[in-house]
């Protein structure tokens, strides 16, 4: 019977480490990603005319984003509660479909000083020459 209690025991602590090793720590926040389309609704006529939107069917953990105190190609992304932009490494990558030229997209820490507000994620657009532009759209992950 003790035998039967001990390894009953031993198996319930397994699978509480198991499970919170899957989750993660809870200061790890939440997983976030989103699409940046540096248009936002634009007439194809017009590729430099609207405000930066998130591609709503295709982000998961931001609220909102702004072009930062740079101007066109400076994003401000801001994540949505849980989310932790300042304590992680975010990766971004140009999206071509929203893309009118071929550059890269950079995320930029730290996550505070003269660029965007504290708690917010700060990426830039740069295109060949190497200049800023909002002709790149891009995706951005948050671990």
């Amino acid at each position: 019977m003790r035998r039967l209690i001990l390894l009953f025991l031993v198996v319930l602590i397994a699978l509480v480490a198991g499970a919170y090793a899957v989750a993660g720590s809870p200061s790890q926040g939440t997983t976030a990603f989103a699409l940046v389309d540096p248009n936002g609704a634009c007439p194809s006529s017009a590729p430099q005319c609207g405000s930066p939107a998130l591609v709503d069917a295709h982000t998961h953990g931001f609220a909102g984003v702004t072009v930062g105190p740079f101007g066109p190609g400076d994003y401000c992304l801001t994540p949505s509660p849980g989310v932790d932009v300042v304590n992680t490494a975010a990766v971004a990558a140009e999206e071509i479909f929203y893309s009118t030229v071929f550059g890269v997209a950079g995320v930029r820490y730290p996550t505070s000083g003269p660029h965007c507000t504290t708690g917010q994620l700060e990426v830039k657009t740069f295109d060949s020459t190497p200049a800023l532009t909002n002709q790149i759209g891009f995706t951005v992950i948050v671990p």
